[in-house]
């Protein structure tokens, strides 16, 4: 009891010193992004995706894949997390650059590591991992203030699709990695 305790109460010091981030340039915008996304990931804080994204949010994704609106983002992340119960973005890049006095565009450069032991869309898990040299994700996203709040209202995102396919498949067959 005492570790779920500690576990609620270090989340919560963590959200309250993510929420206390003045955005005042590029380098406070991307520290924000950055805890928001490590806090979506790396603490399953699904919902915080109605944080960070405009309502109108379009992600173009690989292949001409594309999300529309936050529950659609929503539900691609939790996709991620029930496959990889276990997944963590590591952000090894993130830069933004004006755009105007309330938009930037933002660059971010990710790798997501975990371990397949629950269900994907692929099918029932197979124990493999995702590797972290072999899960390179780009996205670009437009972020701007609306109504006072900083917001990703456009993302551009090209995730390691084949990886994780060949990961909750164990069928290396559409992809020249080796699991």
């Amino acid at each position: 009891m005492k570790t779920d305790i500690a576990y609620a109460k270090a989340l919560h010091a963590h959200e309250t010193a993510l929420r206390s981030i003045q955005i005042t340039d590029a380098d406070s915008l991307c520290a924000y992004l950055k805890g928001f996304w490590e806090f979506i990931y790396n603490y399953k804080m699904i919902n915080c995706v109605y944080d960070i994204y405009g309502d109108d949010i379009e992600v173009f994704r690989e292949n001409g894949f594309v999300l529309r609106g936050i529950p659609a983002v929503e539900q691609d992340v939790l996709r991620m997390c029930a496959a990889f119960p276990d997944l963590q973005i590591h952000i090894a890049t993130i830069f933004a650059a004006p755009k105007g006095e309330d938009a930037y565009q933002v660059w971010m450069r990710y790798y997501l590591t975990g371990t397949n032991t629950g269900p994907s869309i692929y099918g029932p898990p197979t124990g493999l991992k995702l590797e972290q040299e072999k899960s390179l994700n780009i996205c670009s996203y437009q972020v701007a203030r609306i109504d006072g709040e900083w917001l990703i209202v456009s993302e551009k995102m090209g995730r390691c699709s084949d990886h994780i396919r060949a990961v909750c498949t164990g069928d290396t067959s559409f992809s020249s990695l080796k699991l």
